[in-house]
């Protein structure tokens, strides 16, 4: 499970992003942190420096490596 916070500055966006593991039982059982400063506004890489810096999270912590996290498709985040 994937909790993020976002500060959208006018030069840089820091994204924050505790991911919560849940143990057999159900209950969370671990915590990692991470955080990803990305520039604003960069057009030439990115649309959106918060879908972006969301997207290369749930890339770098993917344990599946058949899932790719493209810029132009949606994330499913039923689960």
């Amino acid at each position: 499970r994937f909790r993020f916070s976002i500060d959208r500055g006018g030069t840089f966006t820091d994204i924050y992003c505790e991911i919560v593991y849940i143990n057999s039982l159900g209950h969370e059982s671990m915590h990692k942190r991470t955080v990803l400063k990305l520039l604003s506004e960069d057009p030439a890489n990115y649309p959106d420096a918060p879908t972006e810096g969301i997207r290369r999270i749930l890339q770098a912590e993917s344990t599946n490596d058949a899932v790719k996290y493209e810029r132009d498709n949606r994330v499913d985040t039923r689960q």
